[in-house]
C-alpha cells in the first residue's frame, strides 16, 4: 500500500522518496523505502502526516497501518463506520491507495478493476508503474499498437534493438 502510495506521489505530484522524506524530516529516505517493503514498520504517530504528503484516504490508511501493526486483534469489534473493518483489508487497502473511497470510482476505473479482477495472471497482462514509459514509447511510436498489437515485423526489430 505504500510503495503504491509512493509510486503515485512520484507520478502524480512529481515528488521523490527524498523528498518525502525530507517533507517528513528523516535523515535519509530509505527509512521510507525499507518501510514500502515492510522492513521497518510504519509509526503509528506518523501515518496521517504520511498519508496527507501521498494524497491518500487517511482513515483507511492508519487503519491499514494498525492492522499491520497488531494483526492479533479484533479490528471488526474495535473499528466499526457501517461496515466491518476487518472483514474486508483489501476494501481499505485500495481505498488507501486511492486516496478516496471505491464508491468514489469513475467509470473508467471501475471497467478496470472488473477487468483486473476477472484475469486469471493479472501481472502478466497489467503494466507495473516502471513499465509504462517503454509502452507511451510504443503508442507514441506506433499509435495502433493499442488497437492492433505491433506487427512482426516491429517486433523483430523491438527484439533486435534491445539485445546487449
Amino acid at each position: 500500500m505504500l510503495a503504491e502510495g509512493l509510486a503515485r506521489a512520484k507520478e502524480e505530484q512529481g515528488l521523490s522518496v527524498r523528498q518525502i522524506g525530507k517533507l517528513m524530516n528523516y535523515k535519509t529516505a530509505v527509512v521510507l523505502s525499507h518501510m514500502a517493503t515492510g522492513r521497518v514498520a510504519i509509526p503509528i504517530d506518523r501515518a496521517a502526516e504520511l498519508a496527507d504528503i501521498l494524497k491518500m484516504d487517511k482513515k483507511s490508511f492508519i487503519s491499514e497501518v494498525l492492522r499491520q501493526r497488531h494483526p492479533e486483534l479484533p479490528w471488526g469489534l474495535i473499528m466499526r463506520s457501517g461496515q466491518d473493518l476487518g472483514a474486508d483489508s483489501l476494501a481499505h487497502e485500495l481505498e488507501a491507495v486511492l486516496g478516496a473511497r471505491l464508491k468514489d470510482l469513475n467509470r473508467e476505473q471501475r471497467a478496470v478493476m472488473r477487468e483486473v479482477a476477472s484475469e486469471h495472471a493479472p501481472r502478466k497482462r497489467w503494466l507495473t508503474v516502471h513499465e509504462l514509459h517503454a509502452v507511451e514509447v510504443l503508442r507514441e511510436m506506433r499509435p495502433s499498437v493499442s488497437s492492433d498489437g505491433l506487427s512482426a515485423a516491429d517486433l523483430a526489430t523491438l527484439r533486435e534493438g534491445l539485445r546487449d
